[in-house]
């Protein structure tokens, strides 16, 4: 009789949740006659559950089990967030957590690396953009979200997770055994090529900007002509960053980025208030590890600049916003509400964006040593040099 009752007050409360006040603006008795039916076949698998499973079974566990299925089945960016996994997303903005340091999503129905961190275990270990992660602790990844698989990921410092992985043109999985560790991402780096400078911007996160605007002030009280600003391995982060980022560059007015939801009338368009800190010459870096707001950033830029050029790999292809909504018990809905807009019109979403100039970069140099970025060997910067040199003035 008890479980009755509690099966019936779940079944107003998901009946509550689904309609909500869209009862009276539903298109007609047909719709929301099918609505109810589908709600009753969720009401009649968890009573039947309840009654036959096993092991007894918590409402909560089966009502988190059914949100994360619910969001699993929209795309590879929503998802259904516990209390702690929405704690563990605010601290990954803030630039510091506890992991291997990679942003992973969900691609052709596979845990992907869009990126691994740079200075992290898995950036350490060789990780790629784009391996598929078939394992984690022996544990296939089939069926997963992001979510999960990062929660799995994630872990207290000095503890170690296995990963298997398969990797374009590698006929056999490969296995990485990471050492997890406090991941500081140190958002801006910077460093000098006589007249040139160069910034790399690893996530956009709530002091990006900050940092940006005092490396790029410091650039411009020196005798800096032009910038290569790196992007590559950028898995995105922020919307507001990368809008603020673009600002640092764009003239004031134009136009940096729209989204577009359902609705029609659903639409936020985005342009740059203020005067641009930089004027100069820009080439910017991107690979298959630069994303969203990455690609934010490079198509208001390749839209709106006359002294611009790109080089590198085209971009992973992530065109779609998020938004963390906050429920009553301290979950969260991580849900994709709209898709973005470069300036031109274009959406990304699974598509990327192709560079001026296409530049390859061998995962190992002639002598067999790993080829980091900024190094010597890093032929898709020396192109980047040669290619801004080209937009200066003569000296």
């Amino acid at each position: 009789m008890r479980k009755d009752i509690t099966l019936g007050i779940i079944g107003f409360l998901a009946l509550a949740l689904i309609l909500g006040g869209d009862v009276r603006n539903s298109q007609g008795r047909k719709s929301e006659e099918e609505l109810y039916r589908q709600i009753e076949l969720f009401i009649d698998a968890m009573k039947t559950i309840k009654q036959e499973y096993v092991e007894d079974v918590s409402d909560q566990k089966l009502i988190y089990g059914s949100l994360k299925g619910m969001l699993l089945s929209l795309d590879p960016y929503s998802s259904f967030l516990e209390p702690e996994m929405r704690r563990e997303l605010q601290m990954e903005t803030s630039g510091e957590f506890e992991g291997v340091g990679m942003e992973i999503t969900v691609k052709d129905h596979i845990v992907t690396v869009v990126s691994p961190i740079e200075d992290t275990p898995a950036w350490r270990a060789g990780i790629k953009p784009g391996d598929r992660i078939v394992e984690i602790d022996g544990q296939s990844t089939k069926g997963m979200s992001s979510m999960d698989a990062a929660a799995k990921l994630r872990g207290k410092r000095g503890t170690s997770v296995t990963i298997s992985v398969m990797r374009e043109n590698v006929p056999k999985l490969m296995k990485f055994t990471l050492t997890r560790d406090v991941i500081l991402v140190k958002s801006v780096k910077r460093k000098t090529f006589g007249t040139i400078g160069y910034l790399r911007i690893s996530e956009f996160q709530e002091r990006t900007t900050a940092d940006l605007e005092a490396a790029l002030k410091e650039f411009n009280d020196s005798s800096i002509a032009g910038l290569v600003l790196d992007l590559r391995n950028n898995p995105g982060g922020l919307l507001s960053s990368s809008i603020e980022v673009s600002e640092c560059f764009l003239p004031q007015g134009k136009l940096i980025v729209y989204t577009q939801g359902r609705d029609p009338k659903d639409r936020n368009v985005y342009y740059s208030r203020k005067k641009p800190l930089w004027t100069k010459p820009v080439v910017l870096l991107v690979n298959g590890g630069s994303a969203s707001a990455s690609e934010i950033v490079f198509g208001a830029m390749k839209d709106n600049l006359k002294e611009f050029r790109s080089v590198g790999t085209k971009t992973f292809g992530k065109g779609s916003v998020q938004n963390i909504i906050q429920l009553k018990d301290g979950s969260a809905l991580r849900l994709t509400i709209a898709r973005y807009y470069t300036p031109a019109g274009i959406c990304i979403e699974g598509q990327g964006i192709q560079p001026d100039v296409e530049v390859k970069l061998p995962e190992r140099a002639e002598n067999d040593e790993p080829i980091s970025l900024t190094d010597e060997k890093d032929v898709q910067l020396q192109v980047a040099l040669k290619e801004l040199k080209k937009l200066l003035p003569p000296e």
